[in-house]
């Protein structure tokens, strides 16, 4: 998810801790063994966990848009789409769409040629009177890097989770006054643990698992689980992995601005980004039904019924928390992902995330602390309602006015 500007980062190895246990779970033999399998056309949390220990490697450098790592992680994406067997709908009839952000974006454009690319590929629909028309699945591609400087990554963990419990909000970090006491008291024997199970261990590689390697797994396992369907929609359904969210919406502004079909037969947008935690210890209000959705009824109100009651029909409904879509929220949430340069065109979109926790934007966001069968979840919804909007003998009605492609947005 696009960084909020008044996140500050955490410079420095920090103090505060919990379970030495949970700090210290799942390693480096956990991903080597989850790599290991074949894909299911089901979407399943083994296939999830599977491509996620891959895309969140450290051999993918954070993915840092117009990078090295991005462009490994863009190849894996393309790669997996030809296998399932997507059209290209790319650049010059391939699955790559390169970007070229203007000068006044975080990201200078100054990269090695074709690493600064969305990828999209089309499963064709059924009808031939609504082929030519399209929902929009996506997520994105990129993340934030490489860290400057290393930090001690359990002391980070550490702290994230007594943030998390002590009931810090993630943008301030800091403990409360009267809980610093037992906090700091809970360091020391846990940080002191761990010491004597293994030596301190410094990282810098921004893994991004939850932001938004979750979200682009997930689209690849709708893409597969409807390619692999003897049944297709009847209109098409297009997957876009765009780059250069973090830097400013690059790629999903791009596409909606030079896109690859006809923007007008593009009948709804579909967003995920960080779909993979939303627990208990994760958010005071997450549980195992814990689900944010944000914009669904901001254009369409047909689309946000739609949604609900897909939801509804689900074997276990989500209980959606609508806190971050109410006008005037300080995290701007509907502002800062792929789904608002498709809304700025009038497009209705609904973004789907399991929300905002500790180790957002940190190191310590890896694969081992997602959970699975929750992603699977919220996959299986968002490909249910995907398939929903496509099967209409109608597109979503849209009743209620754009903000503009020029006017700057306000939730």
């Amino acid at each position: 998810m696009k960084t909020l500007s008044a996140v500050p980062a955490v410079h420095t190895i920090v103090t505060a801790c919990a379970l030495a246990a949970a700090i210290a779970c799942a390693g480096r033999q956990v991903k080597l063994e989850s790599a290991r399998g074949a894909a299911s056309p089901a979407i399943t949390a083994t296939d999830l966990r599977t491509r996620l220990y891959i895309y969140a490697d450290d051999s993918m450098m954070g993915r840092r848009v117009g990078t090295e790592g991005n462009r490994k992680a863009t190849d894996y994406i393309a790669d997996e789409i030809r296998r399932i067997g997507l059209e290209p709908a790319g650049d010059s009839g391939g699955y790559f769409q390169t970007i070229h952000p203007d000068s006044t974006s975080r990201f200078s454009g100054h990269s090695p040629p074709g690493t600064a690319r969305n990828v999209i590929g089309i499963l064709r629909g059924s009808d031939p009177a609504l082929r030519n028309e399209y929902v929009a699945i996506g997520a994105h591609n990129d993340h934030i890097g490489i860290r400057a400087q290393p930090v001690d990554y359990d002391s980070l963990r550490a702290f994230n989770i007594a943030v998390e419990r002590a009931g810090a909000p993630f943008w301030d970090r800091r403990i409360p006054a009267d809980k610093r006491a037992a906090v700091r008291a809970t360091i020391h024997v846990n940080v002191d643990s761990l010491r004597r199970i293994r030596p301190a261990h410094l990282d810098s590689i921004n893994n991004g698992a939850d932001d938004d390697g979750s979200g682009t797994v997930s689209v690849l396992e709708i893409a597969q689980a409807m390619a692999s369907a003897p049944v297709k929609p009847k209109r098409s359904i297009i997957f876009v992995w765009h780059t250069g969210e973090e830097a400013g919406l690059l790629g999903s502004r791009w596409f909606t601005d030079h896109p690859t079909v006809p923007r007008d037969s593009i009948v709804a947008q579909l967003n995920m980004d960080m779909v993979g935690r939303g627990e208990v210890v994760d958010l005071p209000a997450g549980g195992s039904n814990y689900l944010q959705v944000v914009g669904s009824r901001r254009l369409s109100t047909e689309l946000g019924d739609l949604v609900e009651k897909v939801n509804s029909e689900q074997a276990m409904p989500f209980k959606f928390d609508y806190q971050e879509d109410t006008d005037g929220n300080p995290n701007r949430i509907y502002c800062r992902s792929d789904h608002y340069s498709y809304a700025r065109y009038g497009i209705p979109i609904t973004f789907f995330t399991t929300g905002l926790h500790a180790d957002y934007h940190q190191v310590t966001d890896e694969p081992q602390y997602i959970n699975y069968d929750h992603m699977k979840r919220v996959a299986e919804l968002v490909s249910d309602v995907a398939l929903r909007v496509a099967n209409l003998d109608h597109r979503v009605v849209v009743d209620k006015p754009a903000k503009g492609t020029t006017a700057a947005c306000v939730q």
